[in-house]
């Protein structure tokens, strides 16, 4: 009895195997020549080597890619590309003169309006921007007369600038609400109040100041 069910289970097992090479030998597609100046296609027949020639495929135009295709840009190209951005934001800044950069009713800088100024014409050469001077509709013929001061001032300077650059305008940056700016202002008394407790001397200001005698409890 065991004799019969051990030739029957090899019997069994040898059509299986047979009937998976006939299946797969049947199953192999036809060779197509590969076109003229193309890549030729695997050359082997058998399934197994099929199979893993086809996952292998699979995974390199998936997952790994082609380094042909790859085109690495050079060092620091990222941060110089995030860092022209933020400098071409801040010329809408830069490149503009507030009421608060000029004298009560005069046409003369305020000492912020000559730094900026200065800022401005180191760099008017190298930026396209155009200089924006806070319009004062309460006052027509000041905002003009402010212009033509910043126009004579470039003349003096050696360094003379087209008229139509200089433009008249409101303040790009309206700032905030009542509500808004009077929180800020609070916050900011607050940040100046707890700086010291928040960001203590450094070891050796404390050194000196104990050497010195003048440490306070």
């Amino acid at each position: 009895m065991t004799k019969d069910r051990n030739r029957f289970a090899w019997w069994a097992a040898a059509a299986t195997v047979s009937g998976l090479i006939a299946g797969g030998v049947a199953a192999q597609p036809p060779e197509v020549p590969s076109p003229p100046g193309g890549k030729a296609g695997c050359q082997c027949n058998r399934p197994l080597h099929r199979m893993f020639h086809h996952t292998a495929h699979t995974l390199h135009d998936r997952f790994i890619g082609y380094p042909d295709a790859f085109i690495e840009p050079p060092l620091g190209a990222y941060m110089h590309e995030q860092m022209a951005m933020q400098v071409a934001k801040a010329d809408a800044h830069r490149f503009t003169l507030y009421r608060s950069d000029f004298l009560p009713g005069t046409d003369r800088f305020s000492p912020t309006g000559a730094s900026r100024f200065n800022l401005m014409f180191a760099r008017t050469e190298s930026a396209l921007s155009p200089i924006l001077i806070e319009w004062t509709p309460d006052q027509p013929g000041l905002a003009d007369a402010r212009r033509q001061a910043v126009l004579a001032t470039y003349q003096r300077a050696g360094r003379p600038i087209d008229p139509s650059r200089v433009v008249l305008g409101p303040s790009p940056y309206p700032g905030g609400m009542g509500t808004e700016a009077s929180q800020t202002f609070g916050s900011v008394l607050m940040r100046s109040q707890q700086g010291q407790y928040t960001y203590p001397l450094s070891p050796s200001v404390g050194a000196n100041s104990v050497a010195g005698g003048g440490a306070t409890r």
